[in-house]
């Protein structure tokens, strides 16, 4: 009777143990190939709240990309470990590279790590939180259907297509320039603009999960998907506006001499919120 839990429980245990090494793998690549920060001093001894922010923001979003290897189906407790391990690996590495993408595409107007570590800009640590929670998402999705490792590196590219035109549209549809609010420190236009990224990142999850059924179905699906999704995102959040900020512009509340920052944690929950329920009924 006793062993009937024991032996279940001992091995949830161990792959737990295995999370966590892989996790602290995580924190080291990016401290020493992305950031290349003393996280230590950074976050208690110059109280760099931003970092700690992005920081946090990619941790969550790793936590979720492992999620996919944890969750599964065993086919054993030797084939798991090898198997955590490994799509472990690939998650940390999708996830730096997801990074770079954010900093060079999204962002192309400044040096993210000038501005999070040297200035402390809360509002691009917001976004590149986000931009991580959203890829821990979607890389939890592919990973829970079937396929070939190919196929679903395959879909990540092609769900990084989908944030960056998130990110497009997104500054082409707020009435002020993000990257100038950003240059600011304004975290309030930081913050809303990493819920967008959470909650297209979400939406996408929903567009690459499943199995693959043939490139022509597959893209097909992915493609409405991700267009009704982004459509009814935005309808989402401007109903959520209504309801919870009535006869107030948060995009002017935003971008105040003293910004405020409610404003924009509010547009953000009608982006991530939106989703969820999005999600929920697809």
């Amino acid at each position: 009777m006793i062993e009937e839990y024991a032996i279940p429980m001992s091995r949830s245990l161990a792959y737990l143990v295995e999370a966590f090494v892989l996790l602290w793998v995580a924190k080291l690549a990016y401290t020493a190939v992305y950031r290349r920060v003393e996280l230590k001093v950074e976050l208690f001894q110059r109280n760099n709240h931003a970092l700690a922010v992005s920081v946090s923001g990619y941790l969550f979003g790793v936590i979720l990309a492992f999620g996919g290897a944890l969750s599964g189906p065993s086919t054993g407790w030797k084939s798991d470990a090898v198997g955590i391990a490994a799509y472990g690996l690939v998650a940390i590495v999708l996830m730096l590279v997801a990074s770079f993408v954010c900093e060079k595409i999204l962002l192309p107007h400044f040096d993210n790590t000038e501005e999070v570590v040297r200035d402390h800009n809360l509002g691009a640590a917001f976004v590149e939180a986000g931009m991580h929670v959203a890829n821990g998402l979607i890389i939890l999705a592919i990973t829970q259907g079937s396929g070939t490792w190919w196929i679903g590196l395959a879909f990540w590219g092609l769900a990084q297509i989908g944030l960056i035109v998130v990110g497009r549209l997104y500054e082409t549809v707020t009435p002020h320039e993000i990257h100038e609010e950003l240059r600011k420190k304004n975290a309030a236009v930081g913050l809303a603009f990493g819920g967008a990224l959470v909650g297209m990142g979400n939406i996408i999850s929903v567009a690459v999960a499943g199995d693959f059924l043939g490139w022509r179905s597959s893209l097909t699906s992915f493609g409405a998907y991700a267009l009704f999704g982004l459509i009814v995102l935005f309808v989402l959040k401007r109903l959520t506006d209504s309801v919870l900020a009535p006869s107030v512009k948060l995009a002017s509340e935003q971008t105040e001499q003293q910004p405020n920052i409610g404003a924009g944690l509010l547009e953000a929950f009608g982006y991530v919120g939106g989703s969820m329920l999005l999600v929920w009924v697809l």
